[in-house]
């Protein structure tokens, strides 16, 4: 008799075996908060006030928080100058959108967490219009009282890291360019779901920052002439500060060539806060260095020379607006979970990143001063891929605006035609 048996399990193997326990664990963890938030609510649903809700507007925005704001702004302001009844509801009592001051839109703060799923699965509206992933998959169900929902992408990166089903259960999707509008097709494809009515609008939050760049002045951080480099990765396990950020910072620092700026995702602080600490402690500000989380990195981007990123949306963002040079680390992109977990290959992103030459590999970090000089010395021209580029993300600059609301009057319409 064999005293121990010895289990071999290939790589490749080993990978699909991972991705299907998390693929069940996730879908477990879905239908467990869909059964709880159904018990919590249940004498609403049993009263039958569930569609009777006093919210019974025919467009309405919702946004989770204030930074979601300056993507639903050129629609709404386009909608008000139209004279367009709309209805703004947030989450968050600080949100710039509660004081928009805008004669055609009424504003209403509704809370957070079960109080806003509440009213959100209970509103009447013709149109319900959000920035949200997961309609009908987490705590936001579908209200009988909606005709449609409608969902606005939000990063100039690309919709493929939202979390398994996204968009999936949205009736439109109003999208910055032809990139997310073949990834849900993709999906459509791959998963049988319904097909969605897809409008290509233009990137709503990179109108609003252009319109700032030509209204405002930088606020300089350094004294000293010199190039700028800004480092500003993603956050989490696969992000650059948290697997390579010590040794970045000292390659950069070391020949005292560059002032520095670094930008972390916000979201970072919080749950990398560990590496936070150390970083900011390895490497503090200085009258070389400046460590930036502000509100927006509008002003740290404007008034660096170059930007070092791995996959985060914010590069493609420093692209559009500056068209300066770029470098992303390639980094192992965990697609377990997120929707890009079905494409039938990589995301936008991470092939224009490839396609284009702007990617390197941790491998290179030994040279990455030269490699640093050489992109700021011109080494990959932005301007000989950048229509392909807006095409598949930021395909009409200030357009945005009036081509959502353009989309909002004929979904309006549509409903209006089906009623009659």
């Amino acid at each position: 008799m064999l005293n121990s048996i010895l289990l071999y399990l290939d790589p490749g193997s080993g990978s699909m075996l991972l991705s299907a326990v998390a693929g069940i664990i996730a879908t477990l963890y879905f239908l467990i908060k869909g059964v709880f938030f159904k018990l919590l609510n249940m004498p609403a649903y049993l009263s039958g006030k569930r569609t009777k809700s006093a919210i019974k507007d025919k467009i309405v925005f919702y946004s989770e928080g204030g930074q979601y704001w300056n993507v639903f702004k050129p629609i709404i302001e386009e909608l008000n100058h139209r004279e367009i009844s709309c209805l703004y509801l947030t989450s968050k009592e600080n949100d710039e959108g509660l004081s928009c001051g805008l004669d055609h839109v009424k504003t209403k703060y509704i809370g957070e967490g079960n109080k806003a799923y509440f009213v959100l699965n209970t509103l009447s509206a013709e149109l319900l219009i959000m920035t949200t992933p997961g309609v009908d998959v987490l705590q936001i169900k579908r209200s009988r009282g909606v005709r449609k929902y409608v969902h606005i992408t939000h990063s100039a990166g690309g919709c493929s890291g939202y979390a398994t089903y996204g968009v999936d259960y949205y009736d439109v999707v109003l999208t910055g360019g032809t990139g997310d509008k073949a990834m849900i097709e993709d999906l459509e494809r791959a998963r049988g779901t319904h097909k969605k009515d897809i409008r290509i609008i233009g990137c709503t939050y990179l109108d609003v920052l252009r319109k700032k760049l030509r209204e405002t002045d930088a606020e300089l951080y350094f004294e000293r002439v010199r190039p700028t480099i800004m480092l500003s990765p993603t956050w989490g396990l696969h992000g650059l500060l948290r697997k390579s950020g010590e040794t970045i910072l000292k390659q950069l620092t070391l020949l005292d060539r560059y002032n520095i700026i670094v930008r972390p995702h916000p979201q970072a602080f919080i749950s990398d806060k560990d590496v936070m600490e150390k970083l900011t402690a390895l490497f503090p500000d200085s009258e070389t260095l400046r460590w930036d989380n502000a509100p927006d990195g509008l002003n740290s981007m404007r008034q660096s020379d170059m930007m070092i990123s791995d996959f985060s949306g914010v590069l493609f963002d420093y692209i559009f607006l500056f068209e300066k040079p770029v470098l992303s680390f390639k980094g192992h992109y965990d697609k377990r979970g997120h929707d890009s977990m079905d494409l039938s290959d990589d995301p936008w992103n991470l092939r224009m990143l490839e396609k284009t030459g702007l990617s390197i590999s941790h491998d290179d970090l030994s040279t990455l001063p030269d490699i640093v000089e050489n992109q700021l010395k011109g080494g990959t021209a932005i301007s000989t891929f950048l229509d392909e580029l807006r095409d598949g993300m930021d395909k009409y600059p200030d357009l945005s605006g009036i081509r959502g609301a353009d989309a909002v009057e004929s979904l309006l319409m549509a409903n209006d035609a089906q009623i009659s």
